[in-house]
């Protein structure tokens, strides 16, 4: 299995990570965006004489600089330590859940991004403090107990402009970029700073000054005596202090409680002990899950991609505000992510899935008309694609992304975010909050009727757009596939999305006493919509309803998991009322995952259109657990095993990816990206929650 590829290391909330992975491309710190800088990564180790023994995260090979001779004050030139970068086949690397470790000879180096539940604000300010501090650690082991000579390892960071402690008195050694990123270690034996333009000579040659504040290179170095094994940690940190965003004025929650870089980083070590147990914990809970080693590397290295684009933020009245953004797009809660988010963030901190939908109808619901030709309708309450792009907040009812006159990718997704924003109310409010519920009964309705009006010919599926397309058509989240699955009207994977949606409404308005009818005869229709398109001959539903496309699609069967996770199940019974919709989507599904259908020839991967090598790995993830849990599809290790090559190999030069060639795992969009996370669906669930332990009442 290969090492090489892209992964980020980030604490939760913090729009911040310390990149690192891939070889010959260097890493470091990303801040407010989740692209490596691709600045070269010192970590390397001497015992005794040996040649430094480099690992290979450097941006570009060593310079003539940093190779040659050196003069010292006395004017005597020195030559440059011997210097050998350690090729790929001697690494060994394991991805755990929050951590990621690579070993060499003696060496061992660790980089924690510990993870867990977080209270709402307010509810418990120190365990917060601990969640939010932007912090990251990294662990380096050297062991020299079989030496008779000292040994010494360097932990470096190109791009740093001043030592640590120059303003913390010594209290911290290492090196910052500025106020705005660092890597520091508290004081001990043996350790110290080192900066200069050779950083390798400055830690590894002959007697020379380990400090030259012009340097832009540096960090920390410890010596290791002989028979001993040595241990260095260090904080890796960021702090953005004052306003970030625009659009809506916010700062960072963490700013409460840290006033800058130098206290951000001397808490994370001070607290080191609290976030290693954390990350162990986090290791071995994916260790202990029974998911296949396939299945674990996937969801860990989702869980990376994830955190990496989190970001809690607090208006001027104090109020949080949560932000995921998307991934190398950087859009700001992107509606049709958010659902596909929603099971993870039920696991850990529910309450942000609370605070999104919120601002949703705050901001960015509208009302809008929908047109058939010239011809106009009422149309009713709908979301917005997403809340700005790159910290800028887009004005009320507004999205950064949606454009008029277009039938293609960047045109409305009006129908599609009134369905997303619906399941996430009726999921969030039933498994963590029915007080929530209860006081959006009113948007529940509101949604009902808009879902309604959307239906003109009143056979449940979508057929009018809406009118803020103008000359254009709605399209769908899969907007850079093809008709089969990025036209909204009369396509199969939004009918049996818009038919989950009206199953569940139903049944939360009928839980809150209110008349849930509607929704449900509404339902019934949609199901005999698409059971009536089954195509006898081929063996599956077309993609489009109403003619356009034959493709074959997976995604037809996602819709099922929302009464899945809701513990609905009559509705997913052969016996209940939708045994016809479930047999002909078994059926469906079955031809799809056929060689030359939904599976590819190549690589033996899913496509999720049998007309597009263009896959998404995080629809992939979801539509495995509905095609095992509700369909009894019996999973095959091959597809696993090409999905993980896809992201170790095809894509691993950009880090967790969803968007790739199904015949090779090449990138094709959508990388960097937080959705991967629907993989956390794998986990045991408690029936009827997602969530470990009961939660608490949401802060809002």
């Amino acid at each position: 299995m290969t090492t090489a590829y892209l992964s980020h290391h980030a604490p939760w909330g913090a729009y911040a990570s310390f990149v690192l992975g891939t070889h010959g491309h260097g890493g470091g710190f990303a801040v407010s965006d989740v692209h490596a800088p691709e600045q070269s990564v010192y970590v390397g180790y001497r015992t005794g004489q040996q040649a430094v023994q480099l690992l290979p995260f450097l941006s570009a090979p060593l310079g003539l600089g940093e190779l040659a001779y050196q003069a010292n004050a006395d004017g005597v030139a020195r030559a440059a330590p011997e210097v050998r970068t350690v090729p790929e086949q001697e690494l060994e690397r394991r991805l755990g859940w929050a951590s990621d470790e690579w070993r060499h000879g003696p060496l061992r180096l660790r980089l924690l991004s510990p993870f867990g539940e977080v209270p709402a604000p307010g509810q418990d300010d120190e365990a917060l403090r601990l969640a939010v501090c932007p912090v990251v650690l990294a662990e380096l082991e050297l062991d020299n107990r079989h030496a008779d000579e000292p040994a010494t390892v360097l932990f470096a960071l190109e791009g740093v402009t001043r030592p640590l402690s120059d303003t913390t008195g010594g209290q911290l050694l290492g090196s910052a970029s500025g106020r705005l990123w660092g890597v520091a270690a508290l004081p001990g034996a043996g350790i110290e700073e080192v900066q200069d333009f050779d950083v390798i000579g400055a830690a590894f040659g002959e007697r020379r000054p380990r400090m030259r504040r012009l340097g832009n290179t540096g960090g920390v170095m410890l010596t290791v005596p002989p028979g001993e094994t040595g241990r260095l940690v260090l904080a890796l940190g960021t702090y953005q202090g004052g306003p970030v965003t625009s659009g809506l004025d916010t700062t960072f929650l963490y700013t409460r409680w840290f006033s800058g870089l130098e206290e951000v980083l001397d808490f994370g070590l001070k607290h080191a002990g609290h976030y290693r147990q954390l990350s162990d914990l986090r290791d071995e809970e994916l260790r202990a899950s029974g998911l296949s080693p396939e299945r674990q590397f996937l969801l860990a290295h989702a869980t990376h991609g994830y955190l990496a684009n989190t970001q809690l933020m607090q208006r001027d009245d104090g109020r949080p505000l949560w932000v995921v953004n998307e991934g190398e797009y950087r859009m700001m809660n992107t509606l049709d992510l958010t659902i596909d988010q929603l099971f993870w963030e039920l696991r850990y901190h529910p309450w942000t899935s609370a605070n999104v939908l919120e601002l949703f109808l705050e901001r960015y619901a509208y009302t809008d008309e929908v047109k058939r030709g010239m011809e106009r309708w009422p149309g009713g309450l709908s979301f917005t694609h997403d809340m700005g792009v790159a910290n800028t907040f887009s004005p009320p009812g507004l999205s950064s992304y949606e454009t008029e006159n277009l039938s293609g990718c960047f045109s409305h997704m009006t129908f599609e975010q009134l369905t997303n924003w619906t399941l996430s109310a009726v999921v969030y409010g039933l498994l963590a909050d029915p007080a929530w519920l209860e006081q959006h009964g009113d948007a529940l309705e509101q949604c009902l009727t808009s879902l309604l009006a959307r239906d003109l010919d009143h056979d449940g599926v979508m057929d009018v757009d809406s009118a803020r397309t103008e000359g254009g058509a709605e399209i769908t989240t899969y907007d850079s596939l093809d008709a089969s699955l990025g036209q909204a009207r009369g396509n199969l994977y939004l009918a049996v999305k818009t038919w989950a949606t009206l199953v569940c409404l139903a049944h939360a308005l009928q839980t809150l006493g209110r008349d849930g009818q509607a929704a449900a005869a509404q339902a019934a229709r949609v199901a005999r919509s698409v059971k009536a398109a089954f195509d006898e001959r081929r063996g599956y539903i077309p993609a489009l309803l109403e003619g356009g496309s034959d493709a074959c699609i997976i995604p037809a069967i996602e819709g099922l998991l929302y009464p899945l996770l809701l513990g609905l199940q009559d509705t997913l019974s052969e016996q209940g009322p939708y045994r016809d919709l479930l047999l002909v989507l078994r059926r469906h599904l079955h031809t799809a995952l056929q060689p030359g259908v939904c599976l590819d020839p190549q690589s033996g991967g899913w496509k999720l259109s049998s007309t597009s090598d263009n896959t998404w790995m995080s629809k992939i993830f979801l539509c495995q657990v509905v095609a095992e849990e509700v369909l009894g599809v019996q999973p095959d290790p091959r597809w696993d095993a090409a999905h993980v090559a896809w992201q170790q190999v095809g894509s691993a030069a950009h880090g967790p990816t969803d968007q790739v060639r199904s015949t090779d795992g090449a990138d094709l969009g959508s990388r960097l990206y937080p959705r991967l996370v629907t993989a956390v669906l794998w986990l045991p669930r408690r029936q009827a929650a997602l969530l470990p332990e009961p939660v608490q009442e949401a802060a809002r």
